[in-house]
């Protein structure tokens, strides 16, 4: 009888193991359908609130100042970002903008005057950056490079969404009041707009005008349709660029939003901005 036991225990464990192993086979096989496709798509949301212009408790410091947290948290920009992963090009793009407006706010005629808003952002092969964006009712076509936006990577770590992530925060130098999480659960250094240069792609970003999140991942096989939007941007770039009435360098640019971050903070909370101790 305990023979018997012993021989029935083995064939169950032989029994598993092919279970196991078939399990592998499986998971291997979808992996490798997953990574076979060359175009990642990302869905990020935006919405026009974050830490940095309006704390919890600066929103309950007031109604008017909850009314107004209220109707802005209503805001969300939908963006996609494209990943070719043979060349590491993307774009960034916004699709949608939806608006959820709480009481007191129902008037259509009441408009957000956002401070800052990205149309598009394009990553060329050889990690040069061509963005669209809004500054103050203002257009820009500006040009820089990965690594415009020096990083300081810290040891915090946290989970989204079940992916491990990283905090890294921004140079003061280079772009005040940003920071971002990043993952390398994905094999890909990108990110919303052009925070990129990190040793992952960004799920979180949050700087002075908004926060970033990552909702949505999906693999894709349609190359020739994201050849279609890249070159369709960038050709709106580079006529931009030769009419060089709204063109301008990256750099440039972010000193003047880091400025303009920095004077906002200042009005808003009636002190200068004290960056935090790094973790």
């Amino acid at each position: 009888m305990i023979r018997f036991q012993k021989n029935s225990f083995f064939v169950f464990l032989a029994i598993v193991s092919l279970i196991a192993i078939s399990w592998n086979k499986a998971d291997n096989k979808k992996y490798k359908q997953k990574t076979s496709k060359q175009i990642i798509k990302l869905t990020y949301t935006s919405t026009p609130v974050s830490q940095y212009r309006m704390t919890e408790s600066d929103m309950k410091s007031s109604p008017t100042r909850a009314s107004i947290y209220d109707f802005m948290k209503g805001i969300t920009d939908y963006y996609s970002l494209y990943i070719n992963l043979k060349d590491r090009s993307s774009v960034y793009v916004l699709d949608s903008t939806q608006q959820v407006r709480p009481m007191g706010w129902e008037s259509p005629r009441t408009r957000a005057a956002l401070s800052d808003t990205v149309l598009f952002s394009i990553k060329t092969p050889k990690n040069i950056t061509l963005k669209h964006e809004w500054v103050m009712n203002q257009t820009f076509y500006t040009e820089g490079n990965v690594g415009d936006i020096k990083w300081q990577l810290t040891s915090e770590e946290r989970v989204i969404d079940g992916l491990n992530c990283v905090k890294a925060i921004s140079d003061e130098d280079s772009y005040p009041m940003l920071t971002v999480w990043y993952t390398t659960d994905l094999p890909v250094s990108n990110g919303p707009s052009i925070y990129q240069g990190l040793p992952g792609l960004v799920v979180r970003a949050e700087d002075y005008f908004r926060t970033i999140q990552l909702s949505k991942i999906e693999y894709l096989d349609d190359v020739s349709q994201f050849k279609k939007l890249y070159d369709a941007k960038y050709n709106v770039f580079l006529e931009e660029k030769n009419k060089k009435k709204h063109y301008g360098i990256e750099p440039i640019l972010l000193i003047k939003k880091g400025d303009m971050a920095h004077s906002s903070y200042e009005y808003f909370h009636k002190k200068p901005y004290k960056r935090p101790n790094r973790k």
